[in-house]
């Protein structure tokens, strides 16, 4: 509940000290049941409006001979998923030599169980993104052995529906395994972001100059009209110098994380140093990445440091989707799924909602209604507005919130 997914969770609990597996879902996804095992969380759901299909989430034992029963077990309750299911995570088991790097190495025909479990379940292996490692035992020198252990399986029809799915490896520096993360390969049409003023930008090189120079950018007209353009010219520098900046944040990321790959394969002398360094690096950049969805979360009851960053980009994507109108259902019963068709019927409905041909005469109606302000305050109402009272409301608003029509924050 604290992580934002109120009762959506299913659990596994552990068997010792080992197993044990954790299940979120967020709030747009239709749990139609769930199964479990010892071993597995098998979920039927449904993705908007595509059919339903099963997810079974996975933690083989490291046991061979335990693995080897979990095995036959998964086979018996397939039936229950229909034709279409993908599963996906630790299998503890390998299918080739090539799959494990270091170590005692292991005889081809220790890869024929596996192989014949596979063949068995009627399942295929969806392709792996990235480093081809999925597990280290983070051991220095030759102590160190990496193999591919997590991975994801699809039933034929599955893979049909999603022909372009793939799982991305990614390397986490604080865990001995990596997160995978299965992609549909489905697009969205999204719509152009609005500009956000990203507090992250105070006290980085070259914000002040930014906005000094283009405040003092000369403009001509009435003062509303100069401050109006001025807020402008400031948020086109804005935008001009971040993207600048988020390109390279962007890019610090994804060339740090290629360097922790690259520093696998390599294995130089200096490899836990360079190792350490890098980590470090990466770990400050999704420091900043934290803060940054922190601040479009708008959560003010969470402190920064506080390694809340999934926490924060799931709630923000959650207010996204909550706002989000995905489909609509005309006055004729028509469905709407394009994202055109919809604004254009909502333009059309509020354009003809508020459109009128002329007023009718409420004089005499008005009359009838008791007068409950006087003169006095009515005068009072009507004043012109003091600067001071304008700057007390302006002051009291938060100032990362209520973006105006300049989406310009307060």
């Amino acid at each position: 509940r604290k992580l934002g997914f109120d009762d959506r969770l299913a659990y596994v609990s552990l068997v010792g000290l080992s197993g044990g597996l954790l299940l979120f879902w967020d709030f747009y996804v239709n749990i139609i049941q769930i199964k479990k095992k010892s071993f597995y969380i098998a979920v039927e759901f449904s993705l908007g409006l595509d059919p339903p299909q099963w997810g079974i989430f996975v933690y083989f034992s490291t046991c061979k001979q335990a693995r080897i029963s979990q095995w036959e077990e998964l086979l018996e309750d397939k039936d229950h998923w229909g034709d279409s299911w993908f599963t996906i995570g630790d299998w503890n088991d390998l299918r080739t030599a090539e799959e494990k790097l270091g170590g005692i190495k292991k005889s081809s025909r220790s890869f024929l169980g596996f192989n014949s479990f596979i063949n068995r379940m009627g399942m295929d292996e969806l392709p792996l993104q990235g480093y081809k490692f999925t597990w280290c035992n983070l051991r220095d020198g030759e102590g160190m052995v990496e193999e591919k252990l997590d991975r994801g399986f699809a039933s034929f029809s599955w893979t049909q529906s999603y022909q372009n799915a793939c799982i991305s490896n990614k390397i986490k520096s604080a865990s001995d395994h990596s997160l995978l993360l299965l992609d549909l390969g489905q697009q969205n049409n999204k719509r152009t972001a609005r500009f956000h003023f990203d507090e992250r930008w105070i006290g980085m090189e070259g914000f002040q100059e930014t906005v000094e120079a283009a405040w003092s950018q000369h403009t001509e007209g009435t003062p509303f009209f100069r401050l109006k353009e001025k807020v402008k010219n400031t948020k086109v520098a804005l935008l001009t110098w971040s993207s600048q900046l988020k390109s390279k944040n962007q890019m610090t990321i994804e060339v740090l994380t290629k360097k922790l790959e690259i520093l696998r394969e390599d294995k130089a002398e200096d490899y836990w140093d360079q190792w350490n360094k890098t980590r470090n690096d990466l770990n400050e950049a999704h420091r900043l990445e934290e803060q940054y969805w922190q601040q479009k979360s708008r959560l003010r009851w969470i402190k920064e440091g506080d390694g809340n960053t999934k926490f924060f980009h799931a709630y923000t994507l959650q207010k996204m989707k909550l706002n989000a109108i995905s489909r609509l259902i005309t006055p004729q019963c028509n469905v709407l799924t394009s994202r055109v068709d919809i604004e254009n019927h909502i333009s059309e409905f509020y354009s003809d909602l508020f459109h009128t041909e002329g007023s009718w005469d409420g004089d005499s109606i008005l009359q009838l209604i008791p007068r409950t302000i006087s003169d006095d305050m009515n005068q009072d109402l009507l004043k012109p507005v003091s600067e001071d009272e304008i700057k007390s409301a302006l002051f009291s608003l938060h100032p990362e919130k209520s973006p105006g029509e300049d989406e310009m924050s307060a």
